[in-house]
């Protein structure tokens, strides 16, 4: 996967542990959907703070 990865040009990414990945991929499903039907471009970005308490 490394090597299709970086032949697309894509560079991997360290987002931490299997609990992350859930949120992710829901990060995923409403970024397409704002790009598609919501603000309209892929010019945006999605901001996170971890709570720890």
């Amino acid at each position: 996967m490394l090597a299709v990865s970086l032949a697309l040009g894509l560079r991997p990414l360290d987002v931490g542990g299997l609990k992350m990945a859930h949120w992710l991929e829901g990060v995923g499903v409403v970024t397409v959907g704002l790009a598609g039907n919501g603000v309209g471009h892929w010019d945006f970005a999605l901001g996170a703070n971890e709570f720890t308490g």
